[in-house]
Formats: C-alpha cells, structure tokens, sequence
C-alpha cells in the first residue's frame, strides 16, 4: 500500500516487441484516468497489434476492468488489434463476477477462468 502522501501510479514500460508493453503499479480507481490518457496517444500512433502484459500489476479493482473495455473499443475505433496477457487472479475475479470475461481480448491462462452463468 502507498505511503498516505504517495499517489498510487501506473506505469507503462515498452518491451523489446513493438507494440508491447508491461504494465506496472496498481490498475484503480486512481489511476485509470491516467492510464486512459496515456494509452490514447499509444493507440493512435502506430499500426502494430497492442499488447498489455499485466504481470506488474500489484493491485486492480473494478475500475480496472472498465478501462480494458475502454482500451478495447480504443482500439477498434483507431483499426487496431488488443490483447491482454499475464492478467492477475485478482482482475480475472472480477471480470468474472462483472461477466465481461469472454468480451475482453484475453490470452488463455493455465487454469482458464470461466464466465459466471
């Protein structure tokens, strides 16, 4: 948990693949609108696929989840291909329980998470 004067951040570290890019901190309510900013300049520039590798990610809560609808519908306005990998326990939890699983660009996990029905 931050320190009471220290805002939570997400970071967005581009890997050796274009495109590519590993998210690290926490993916909240307090950072969304942040993110969304920054990944709005990444989805335009570029024809690439995008790809968010979430294994940095320490903490998420359901506002998490929206913004990787809002990526994904980025993403199509602009003609470009998402996918999300490495997604923690935690978000996949909640993308169940919210029944957006199988909308979202998902790699398969080990154990696949399956959709509330």
């Amino acid at each position: 948990m931050p320190a009471a004067n220290q805002r939570p951040t997400l970071d967005f570290d581009p890997q050796l693949t274009e495109g590519c890019y590993r998210l690290r901190g926490e993916l909240t309510f307090a950072t969304v609108t942040q993110a969304l900013k920054a990944t709005r300049k990444l989805m335009e520039r570029g024809t690439s696929p995008v790809v968010f590798d979430f294994s940095g990610i320490r903490r998420s809560d359901s506002a998490g989840v929206a913004l990787l609808i809002e990526w994904q519908r980025m993403a199509a306005s602009v003609g470009r291909t998402l996918r999300y990998t490495q997604v923690p326990h935690a978000l996949n939890a909640i993308m169940r329980v919210s029944g957006v699983v199988g909308m979202l660009p998902l790699d398969t996990p080990t154990h696949p998470v399956q959709p509330l029905h």
